[in-house]
């Protein structure tokens, strides 16, 4: 935060032969109300630079959220997702390979890794494409007003309290 240092301004623009002690301090108390005019200035000027980078992407969104009502850990976003595996072609690197034991590596006592089925987290999505966690003491329809500003369009979303 840039702070606003009048008599450091005053002193600047006046030419030298004027910065008399009683003209700096006559006008550095005609300017003094500027530093709080500045302050709030400073402050709304955050807020809209976030306001304006803050789009419909779920941790863009999530962030901008927990920042401007403290929500903390409680709050959070969740995506529908089918949690499919995605299997790579034969081709591709290592990196493309799935984290989780393969079958070879499961006789070494490594428990294989449950995969959903075909739309089987849909059921509990009901439709909607994220779900919003809010902690107990949020307010619920500010929360949605806030939601709806910046989710893309036809997109629906479910807001469950905790």
């Amino acid at each position: 935060m840039m702070n606003l240092d009048i008599r450091n301004l005053v002193y600047e623009l006046l030419p030298p032969h004027k910065r008399k002690p009683v003209r700096l301090a006559w006008l550095t108390s005609l300017l003094a109300p500027l530093t709080s005019l500045w302050d709030e200035f400073h402050a709304w000027r955050a807020d809209m630079r976030v306001q304006a980078r803050t789009m419909g992407q779920r941790a863009v969104l999530e962030g901008y959220l927990k920042r401007k009502y403290s929500l903390g850990l409680a709050f959070r976003i969740e995506t529908f997702s089918d949690s499919m595996l995605w299997i790579p072609l034969l081709g591709e690197s290592d990196e493309m390979m799935p984290s989780f034991p393969l079958l070879a590596e499961s006789s070494m006592g490594i428990p294989f890794v449950e995969l959903p089925l075909s739309d089987e987290n849909l059921g509990r999505f009901d439709g909607v494409d994220f779900i919003v966690y809010l902690p107990s003491g949020a307010n619920k329809t500010v929360i949605a007003a806030e939601i709806d500003r910046y989710k893309p369009a036809l997109t629906t979303y479910r807001i469950e309290q905790q």
